[in-house]
């Protein structure tokens, strides 16, 4: 799928701050002692969220979090991700998901 012209999303501006306040809370994918695995860093969202550069469709986190993955992410009672955070996600992701 091709995207429109998008403004250049950032790692650490963008999407980070989604991750770190979606899905790193107690009981989730904060530390390995209460999660299977963590994403607390850039390296651990790409290989932990199964990310395929400029393919978001294919991508495991992408997946999860529009509820096409396996399971849906974040879980209840934990509320969704709007739909502005998943579409930076994905542009992200579109983007080649670069560490920037």
């Amino acid at each position: 799928m091709t995207i429109p012209d998008t403004p250049a999303i950032s790692y650490k501006n963008d999407i980070q701050p989604i991750i770190v306040s979606n899905c790193t809370q107690s009981g989730c994918h904060g530390t390995v002692n209460t999660s299977d695995f963590e994403l607390l860093t850039y390296n651990d969202i790409i290989k932990e969220g199964d990310i395929i550069a400029y393919n978001a469709d294919n991508s495991e986190l992408y997946q999860s979090i529009t509820g096409k993955g396996e399971e849906f992410m974040p879980q209840p009672p934990n509320s969704p991700l709007t739909h502005n955070q998943i579409k930076l996600i994905y542009w992200w992701i579109m983007q080649g998901a670069k560490d920037n």
